[in-house]
């Protein structure tokens, strides 16, 4: 089971997400509230590829990144998976596998964002 935290804005992302849904895996995504109105993000068309998406704005900034893959592997830093974050920035990607009480931590701290966060739904389409 994949849980992302942040909002994706590289293509590339959302589309292996909506991939890894259509296959079966549940992919859960954080983001932040006021990020989400960027007119850059993708977080409706996330929720609209099958994910459960929920924004947070409880904090001035959402700026958690991490995952947590299957319960047993992490991955965390200060990537932003952005084009910007791949071949501008100077950033950071940690892989932790083997570790099942680091995975526990993580996703107990996923599951309480996810609980004070609101669900986002797939808009319904425009009629003509």
């Amino acid at each position: 089971m994949w849980r992302l935290m942040t909002s994706p804005a590289s293509q590339p992302v959302p589309q292996v997400l909506a991939a890894s849904v259509a296959l079966g895996v549940t992919v859960r995504l954080v983001a932040d509230e006021k990020k989400s109105r960027d007119r850059w993000s993708l977080v409706s068309a996330l929720a609209c590829a099958g994910m459960q998406v929920r924004v947070n704005g409880m904090y001035s900034i959402m700026h958690n990144k991490f995952i947590v893959a299957d319960g047993s592997a992490i991955e965390t830093g200060s990537f932003n998976y952005t084009s910007s974050a791949e071949k501008r920035n100077a950033e950071n990607a940690l892989v932790i596998t083997g570790e099942p009480e680091t995975a526990r931590l993580y996703q107990t701290e996923f599951n309480r964002l996810w609980n004070e966060s609101s669900p986002v739904t797939c808009p319904a389409p425009a009629l003509n």
